[in-house]
């Protein structure tokens, strides 16, 4: 029996390496049945999970799920048990499972702190943006995509970018259909207006790749986009080429979703009856668990069919049915809220976390993006002093190469201390590279931050370094200036022709520009 099942576990993971759903389901189910130990049932149930999420078969993605992961966190390596809480808090989200969805999310995303890699954080920051989209709060699970964005990009794997913009499209589609019968058409819209980007942007990376997975999945958001857009002739061409793809690689509830997205299509073209039929149809196919906001939108159309149709006992059930899915939703949403004890210092927390630099706990690019203008328009209205300061640790490559990365890594965290061991709560410290760090030093007029700035220089000199490592010795050079222009591109080019003077005049030294 063990061979037996070796081999079924063979065959399906290499059904999953190659896109095979309908054999790898098979192999994995059939592994499951006749795993005789906790290994067996495992490395079976995790594939079992794999098959389900791409086939869309999310209650019963929920269900081994739950049975797996104490065997996960057993005996599984820590990428295998992050992909299969990854798995169900989706899984969640779509089905209403938002407790269990925002529990599996938050184990991810510690369990991605701890593993220390950028590309899982991202993946995990987009699990917790889909709950809180679940949970009625599309916007704030925006600021946690865009979060996860812009480390997806930073990290430069395909996948947790795909992954990060796919799932902002579909959070800003959710979006739309929150706000649409409650706001203006063209103010729902914009919603879509910014997902269309990250759209087509989606489309590109999924028609690059060999993964039909990904394209069905690109194609069915960039057609939902376009369509409720208006766009309906390139929303026709891409939902039909992708909607027997679908079924091809046995995606289910992406099919649907396409079936109802060329429904709506009917509808939005002015044949009522043709729309009628075809979200009927796929009204019957669809099931009642594993698609609830599938359906909510097939009933949706069907009211409107029917209105359309002048069928008023038809528009009565459908939007009947609309609404109980709504209420629904709206219950489930609040019962999470309430069990989870949802609060802006909870999502303020996650999203701090990713505007931090992981290695010196310093801010990053993304919150020298979000606070650098809000500095600089404080002091430009208050006429206030504002200086910027660009910092090189020289001679980096050397130290490492002598040393060693493990030490380099050590003095740029003990160099932050000192930086930020200086500076004021008020002021802005970052690390923007690899030796490279910018400090934006609020209410200081000339004379004050070079002070600063030379303090730094002679503290980080005379630093004891030969604790970290004998013989090591470490020095900066700073690149310094004051506004006016009250404008970050000028500060940045004139900090940054300082200290390149500073460094071509010997370093360890400030310099002005």
């Amino acid at each position: 029996m063990k061979l037996a099942v070796t081999a079924l576990l063979e065959r399906a993971e290499a059904a999953r390496e190659q896109g095979a759903l309908t054999e790898g389901l098979a192999a994995a189910s059939q592994a499951w049945t006749d795993a005789d130990d906790d290994d067996q049932r495992r490395r079976a149930g995790l594939l079992l999970a794999h098959f389900h999420y791409r086939g869309g078969a999310l209650v019963a993605l929920i269900e081994i799920g739950q049975q797996v992961l104490p065997l996960a966190r057993a005996g599984s390596e820590p990428a295998e048990l992050f992909d299969l809480l990854r798995q169900v808090s989706l899984a969640g989200c779509d089905t209403g499972r938002l407790e269990l969805a925002f529990s599996c999310a938050q184990e991810a995303h510690a369990l991605a702190l701890q593993l220390g890699e950028r590309g899982r954080l991202a993946l995990a920051i987009n699990a917790l943006a889909c709950c809180f989209e679940r949970m009625g709060d599309p916007w704030q699970a925006e600021r946690l995509m865009l979060d996860a964005l812009a480390m997806a990009r930073e990290h430069g794997e395909r996948h947790p970018l795909f992954v990060t913009l796919n799932n902002l499209v579909a959070v800003l589609i959710g979006m739309y259909h929150l706000q649409r019968d409650a706001v203006p058409l063209e103010e729902a819209r914009e919603a879509l207006r910014r997902a269309l980007p990250y759209a087509d942007e989606t489309r590109v990376i999924a028609e690059a790749g060999a993964e039909m997975f990904y394209r069905v999945f690109a194609a069915g958001n960039l057609g939902e986009t376009l369509l409720h857009l208006g766009r309906l002739d390139e929303a026709r061409a891409l939902l039909e080429a992708n909607a027997a793809l679908a079924v091809q690689i046995g995606a289910a509830t992406q099919a649907w979703r396409i079936q109802c997205s060329l429904g709506e299509l009917e509808l939005f073209e002015g044949r009522p009856e043709a729309a009628w039929r075809k979200l009927g149809e796929v009204l019957a196919a669809s099931g009642g668990t594993d698609a609830p906001t599938t359906r909510m939108r097939i009933h949706h159309a069907l009211w409107h069919a029917a209105s359309a149709l002048q069928r008023p006992a038809d528009a009565l059930h459908h939007l009947e049915q609309y609404l109980v899915l709504e209420r629904r939703r709206a219950v489930q949403q609040l019962r999470a809220q309430s069990q989870l004890l949802v609060t802006r210092n909870e999502i303020e927390q996650v999203q701090a976390e990713a505007r931090r630099d992981q290695l010196t706990r310093l801010s990053n690019r993304r919150e020298v993006a979000r606070r650098w203008p809000v500095l600089i328009e404080a002091a430009r209205a208050a006429q206030a002093p504002l200086a910027v300061a660009m910092i090189d640790l020289d001679h980096f490559k050397q130290i490492n190469d002598r040393f060693g990365h493990g030490i380099g890594d050590s003095v740029l965290v003990a160099l932050a201390g000192i930086l930020h061991a200086n500076t004021r709560s008020a002021d802005l410290v970052a690390r923007i590279g690899g030796e490279e760090f910018l400090i934006v030093l609020t209410d200081a007029p000339a004379g004050r931050a070079l002070e600063v700035c030379e303090r730094l220089r002679q503290r980080v000199a005379a630093h004891d370094w030969s604790a970290v490592a004998p013989g090591l010795a470490v020095t900066l050079s700073v690149g310094l200036t004051t506004a006016p222009p009250y404008d970050a591109a000028a500060l940045t080019a004139r900090a940054d022709g300082a200290l390149y003077r500073a460094k071509a005049e010997g370093r360890n030294r400030v310099v002005q520009g």
